[in-house]
């Protein structure tokens, strides 16, 4: 799987198209450093948008969690930021009508809360993504042995990536889909 990056370029009054790059989550400074507003994407992102005309609610709409690691915005200038998914996976069963019991709980399809955390270079970004995958697992572990619940675990994990010593500018982290705004000091 490949790290995914949505790309939003802005049109001027048009809004945003928003394409999708498979590998661009790899070469994220590449990617700033060659996407422009009204550009052509370069070879990295695919070049036919699979939604134009965007607002900014639309384009934080298609920002799913689970299916994007990176968002690059081409405006004025081009910024990136990496997107945690904050939601807390664990590996609880439960049971069906028959009685019987499956591995994991139903994935839900409501939004999940998320970050985008204002991106702080390829090397501080694996070490945050490092960090969310431990994390989780923990947190994943606590509240399967009813520690703590699950939305005290998602707070707390939204804390510690504010906290976290790669995040450059906590107070610029936009809290997305249920993430809250964590307290950095």
């Amino acid at each position: 799987m490949g790290a995914r990056t949505l790309v939003a370029v802005e049109r001027d009054a048009d809004g945003y198209d928003l394409h999708r790059s498979q590998w661009g989550g790899e070469h994220v400074d590449r990617l700033v450093a060659l996407v422009r507003a009204d550009e052509a994407p370069p070879d990295l992102v695919d070049p036919e948008p699979f939604r134009s005309g965007a607002s900014v609610e639309e384009l934080l709409d298609s920002l799913d969690p689970r299916e994007f690691e990176v968002l690059v915005v081409a405006g004025d200038r081009t910024e990136a930021f990496l997107v945690p998914r904050l939601a807390i996976e664990t590996g609880r069963r439960y049971g069906t009508a028959s009685g019987a019991a499956t591995d994991r709980e139903t994935p839900s399809t409501d939004a999940e809360p998320s970050a985008l955390v204002p991106w702080p270079g390829e090397a501080a970004a694996e070490r945050i993504r490092r960090f969310l995958r431990t994390a989780k697992d923990v947190l994943g572990d606590a509240v399967d042995a009813g520690l703590v619940p699950a939305p005290a675990a998602t707070r707390y994990l939204a804390v510690r990536v504010a906290r976290h010593p790669d995040t450059l500018d906590p107070d610029a982290i936009l809290w997305i889909d249920g993430g809250e705004r964590a307290s950095s000091g």
